[in-house]
């Protein structure tokens, strides 16, 4: 009989675990269908459609003085449709089909709370800077941080992914969107 932690349809020394090795395609391993598994998939789903739920009912209250097409209800309702149809497909792509055993999360440690915590006051600190700093400046030393907090170590993609994410958000927020920063 399997226990709780073994994949439906495995069995002890069956080829299910060779579905591990390079080159076998991840589609091939056997999905993890038991109730533990589907109700932690059910926590992202509830909190992505709660959020989106929340956000369209406090929309609601924003008031519309102009006549734009993109209005100050706009974005907030985009972000709102966007989480809840995520949450939708979350339980239909994790929670009726079954999650792989490689997608299963690592048990919580400290590094893991450590890296958390830290990612939380670096964004905190971006925050506050903002509007000290040039906007791509900022962006770039934070994208640069939180690479190195993460375990970036690669020399390229220090250099080249902040500049970037630098240029690219400049372009979209201050050159195209004209959203003072």
């Amino acid at each position: 009989m399997a226990s709780p932690d073994t994949p439906v349809g495995s069995t002890t020394g069956s080829s299910a675990g060779t579905a591990e090795r390079p080159g076998d395609h991840p589609e091939d391993l056997v999905l993890l269908k038991n109730l533990p598994y589907r109700l932690r998939e059910l926590i992202p789903v509830a909190a992505s459609v709660g959020l989106g739920i929340t956000v369209l009912v406090l929309v609601g209250g924003i008031t519309d003085r102009g006549g734009d097409a993109l209005g100050p209800r706009f974005w907030p309702t985009m972000l709102a449709w966007a989480l809840i149809g995520l949450g939708v497909l979350l339980v239909f792509k994790n929670v009726l089909r079954g999650v792989r055993p490689s997608d299963i999360p690592e048990d919580m440690n400290w590094t893991g709370i450590g890296q958390m915590v830290a990612t939380f006051a670096v964004l905190i600190g971006y925050l506050l800077l903002f509007n000290v700093l040039q906007f791509w400046l900022i962006t770039m030393v934070v994208t640069v941080v939180l690479l190195l907090l993460y375990g970036i170590r690669n020399w390229k993609v220090l250099v080249f992914l902040p500049i970037i994410i630098g240029a690219l958000l400049h372009l979209l927020f201050i050159v195209l969107l004209k959203v003072p920063l």
